[in-house]
């Protein structure tokens, strides 16, 4: 008989948005560049000596315990070494040589669109051979429910290595947490009632502030949850399969229009996102008068804190009714540090529960089926996660870029996620492949959001935007 393990309160409310046309993984695609003395056997050998990688860490050994009460009270059964079929979960793909960034593209957006089969751990390995320029990838997809994308993040780096010569191989099957005690809640009866009373009154401001915001906004910039414009190409129901571009240019870049505005990298991010946008939605006659507002998730996770999920998202007005960029990129500021101010203010023993007080209406729109169907809690997800600075190496092949693939729900057919990683800023758009066409615009425009702001900053450096 298997261990078993309880989930987070966070973590079994993203299963329950699984559906026929909603799968809650997400993913993360990791392009590497042979190394310049790699003979014709090099991808084979890999290959070889991962499938030899047949031991498990937490939580790829987990699996959703058949019992009467999954749906209620689901647990994770912790499966011993030999009754995971790495056969099933790790794969081998190749691409007709010599396969462009469409060709990757393509076959990410169908992988990413096949859900994970629930009687077996729920994550999967792909190496794709076959790329141009003696390049190959990865493709790790994970359920939302055994982890979140800054933790999936940082298992998935360690597969990698800062040395080039290392011959040193971890599967991302076997990598170890950052931590392995989890924060443990105090036992005695006294101290968790007393723990409940504080976290009741600390959710009740939480709420509170929201309501005083939806009624009397303390600030115009201040976003409020379902005030926001309903649209049928962003927030209609979705179908099952996905497009995935993508867009990448030097973190320096970003940085110095950062610092040149007085903002933080994540609001030049949320901000040429929005221009992006704005300029997409023209195009299909779609853009709303009234501003899109953006989920934009924020970790809670603390020292010591292995949970699958840990985060919370907090609401901003992405400004899209404002034609100057500069302006934008400002008010943008302006919305993201109340938000944050909010949510900081807040009693820490909150900080836990947040997520699923965020997260919880979206949700809940899903389960009980008016997600696309009614006015969400915001247009889209906008995300940005911090990955590795140095440079890496997986057996002297070189990490050239990494992209994040994120998760789709009814009420939510698009979602915008950052990794930047050794210096280079890597944008990943995951769109519902019915409600929008041509999304690789989208990703163009972003880029060309970041050129006009720069032009306009007067912070155009020739060698910076080659490297783009």
């Amino acid at each position: 008989m298997p261990k078993r393990k309880p989930l987070g309160v966070l973590d079994a409310a993203f299963l329950t948005l699984d559906s026929r046309e909603v799968s809650a993984h997400v993913g993360i695609l990791v392009t590497l560049s042979r190394p310049e003395n790699a003979g014709p056997e090099f991808i084979r050998d890999l290959v070889a000596q991962l499938r030899e990688a047949t031991t498990f860490t937490a939580p790829f050994n987990y699996r959703l315990a058949r019992s009467p009460l999954r749906k209620i009270l689901p647990t994770w059964d912790v499966l011993p070494d030999d009754e995971v079929d790495l056969d099933y979960h790790f794969r081998h793909s190749a691409l007709p040589s010599p396969g462009g960034q469409r060709e990757l593209g393509v076959l990410v957006s169908r992988l990413h669109s096949l859900p994970l089969d629930r009687s077996r751990p729920l994550w999967e390995c792909h190496l794709i051979e076959g790329l141009s320029e003696d390049q190959f990838a990865l493709y790790v997809k994970v359920h939302h429910a055994l982890t979140d994308g800054v933790n999936g993040t940082r298992r998935i780096a360690r597969m990698f290595d800062v040395d080039p010569e290392s011959s040193r191989l971890h599967a991302v099957w076997q990598t170890e947490p950052e931590t392995t005690e989890r924060i443990r809640a105090t036992t005695g009866l006294r101290s968790r009632v007393r723990g409940w009373f504080h976290l009741a009154g600390g959710l009740g401001v939480a709420v509170g502030r929201i309501l005083e915001d939806a009624v009397r906004p303390s600030d115009p910039a201040v976003a409020v949850p379902f005030r926001v414009p309903t649209m049928e190409v962003l927030n209609g129901r979705i179908c099952r399969e996905r497009r995935f571009a993508t867009q990448s240019y030097p973190l320096e870049r970003v940085k110095r229009v950062a610092i040149a505005l007085g903002v933080t990298v994540n609001d030049v991010f949320i901000g040429i996102c929005a221009g992006a946008l704005r300029r997409y939605l023209t195009e299909f006659h779609e853009l709303p008068q009234q501003s899109l507002v953006a989920g934009t998730p924020i970790s809670v996770r603390r020292a010591g804190d292995d949970r699958g999920n840990a985060v919370a998202l907090i609401i901003a007005k992405l400004f899209t009714d404002i034609a100057d960029p500069i302006d934008r990129i400002k008010l943008v500021c302006r919305s993201t540090t109340l938000a944050k101010q909010k949510f900081y203010d807040l009693p820490q023993v909150v900080g836990d529960y947040y997520g699923l007080l965020t997260n919880g209406p979206f949700i809940l729109q899903n389960i009980i089926g008016t997600a696309g169907r009614s006015r969400p809690p915001f247009n889209l997800v906008i995300s940005n996660v911090p990955g590795p600075l140095a440079p890496l190496y997986l057996c002297g092949a070189q990490v050239r870029e990494t992209y994040p693939i994120s998760l789709l729900a009814h009420g939510q057919a698009l979602n915008i996620t950052v990794l930047s990683s050794a210096g280079r800023f890597n944008v990943g758009f995951v769109g519902c492949r019915d409600r929008l066409p041509h999304m690789q615009r989208l990703a163009v425009y972003t880029g060309e959001a970041l050129d006009e702001i720069e032009a306009m900053l007067g912070l155009v450096v020739p060698e910076l935007q080659e490297a783009k």
